[in-house]
């Protein structure tokens, strides 16, 4: 989630009650491809979160979006049940009705965006390729989607949920990483020496109510019947990519930071990451701090295909004119290729494999502004913003597209050839999963991806020992 210039209210501290946390043996993250007992989401996007603002064109636009945001949510779920089982935690009973609309409405394909066509024609269908039909998935509810009434503030649980690991067993654990609003809030993890970084203020950032997203992490690893490795690490989920086999990649600017991890060097940094992750080797990159919520989230800017392929995109209204970003993911691609064949082999999976890179395609930003013009009007207009504005308060990309069990579901945001040249390549790195290109013009308003908005459980043994 990049959350680029949302202006929210503040919150008072709740620190997150942690029960069953655990230390344990060897533990890894698994990459995102494999196999999936559970996606997580959160049916967020509060008032208090997105709709506070009633007197800027974007505080106007914000509390417009977080209609077109549930609704996205709930066809985003939809999808995925398709393939996997989904939870989505939802706050009352009211929000549990309201979803349950928008999912008779995805079922009836109520909307042109629910409806799946052949063609991407800025509409908003859904797209599954050329001559793709309804007919050709499997139908919504194929595995369960359930609605789990607990308090969430906002829809990232990319960020706020756990991130699930595997210990030698295949037993299942959750690493809650502390989430304090993406460095607005003190910490919970017993370091000393945070800093709000008054940068983010001075950009239009401004602290959100994250209160009930901080429980969010216990409530999921209490559902999921599964213990809490205890660290001292803060960051979120959407702050590291794994191959699953002992390579990640992330910034810097959000996780080696004082509103983080204050007094910790990389090394102390890269120490944790490899026992509660198993991750081996760092691409990292210098990322960018202060001018956006997250401080830079990697999954917005590259991501693992597979154990050898990495894709990656660019938004050139952020990266920095030295391209220092660009330039230090090279070095460090050109770094990985450079280690000893054995070492290499097993970082990438396969012997005598090498680290391959793929550019996904950037936007045509007034072709997506027009595009969101067309398609929410009325009492769903999100683009009061003029396109200056709405350039550096939207955040679409595809690079932040979601793996679940045989489906790839990523955005589809109105550039055509852009949408077009990104499925082409998507789709032909996951050869055996079924891509899918839905609209996500609310979650990209308010900030976010795809990838933001889920959680991935993988297959493992729980407490009570079900698969």
């Amino acid at each position: 989630m990049t959350g680029l210039g949302v202006s929210l209210s503040g919150c008072q501290e709740d620190p997150v009650k942690r029960a069953g946390v655990q230390e344990t043996g060897a533990l890894r993250m698994p990459a995102e491809w494999a196999a999936h007992a559970m996606t997580w989401m959160a049916y967020g996007a509060t008032v208090g979160a997105w709709g506070e603002d009633t007197v800027t064109p974007f505080g106007r636009d914000l509390g417009r979006s977080r209609i077109v945001a549930r609704q996205d949510l709930v066809r985003l779920a939809a999808t995925i049940s398709r393939f996997e089982p989904v939870t989505m935690l939802v706050n009352s009973a009211a929000d549990e009705a309201e979803a349950g609309r928008y999912l008779d409405e995805v079922v009836k394909a109520t909307q042109v965006k629910d409806q799946v066509g052949s063609l991407l024609d800025n509409s908003g269908r859904i797209f599954v390729g050329n001559g793709g039909r309804e007919s050709d998935l499997p139908p919504v509810r194929t595995h369960p989607l359930r609605f789990l009434r607990s308090p969430v503030n906002d829809l990232w649980t990319r960020d706020t949920a756990p991130v699930f690991v595997l210990d030698e067993a295949g037993r299942s654990h959750a690493v809650d990483l502390h989430f304090n609003g993406w460095g607005q809030w003190p910490l919970t993890s017993g370091l000393r020496g945070w800093r709000k970084d008054p940068r983010k203020t001075a950009n239009g950032v401004h602290d959100q109510p994250i209160d009930r997203d901080r429980t969010v992490a216990g409530t999921v690893a209490d559902q999921a019947s599964v213990p809490v490795v205890d660290t001292w690490l803060t960051m979120e989920g959407g702050g590291l990519e794994v191959n699953g086999a002992g390579l990640a990649v992330a910034t810097e600017s959000c996780i080696i930071n004082p509103n983080r991890n204050p007094g910790k060097s990389k090394t102390d940094v890269e120490a944790e990451l490899r026992r509660l992750f198993g991750v081996e080797h760092m691409l990292w990159m210098p990322g960018l701090a202060g001018v956006e919520l997250t401080d830079w989230h990697v999954d917005f800017t590259a991501r693992f295909s597979s154990p050898r392929d990495l894709v990656y995109a660019f938004d050139e209204n952020f990266e920095p004119k030295d391209q220092r970003n660009q330039k230090a993911l090279a070095g460090a691609i050109d770094a990985v290729n450079a280690l000893p064949p054995e070492t290499r082999s097993r970082l990438l999976g396969s012997e005598g494999a090498t680290l391959r890179t793929h550019e996904l395609p950037l936007l045509d930003i007034a072709e997506v502004y027009a595009s969101y013009r067309r398609r929410n009007v009325g009492d769903l207009r999100i683009t009061e913003r003029d396109l200056e504005e709405f350039t550096y308060t939207t955040a679409p990309g595809f690079v932040g597209y979601y793996e679940a069990n045989g489906c790839v579901v990523m955005g589809q945001f109105g550039d055509a050839a852009a949408d077009r040249a990104a499925f082409d390549l998507v789709s032909s790195l996951y050869p055996d999963s079924v891509t899918i290109q839905i609209t996500t013009d609310g979650l990209a308003s308010g900030g976010g991806t795809i990838h933001c908005a889920t959680q991935q459980q993988p297959q493992g043994t729980s407490r009570e020992g079900a698969r």
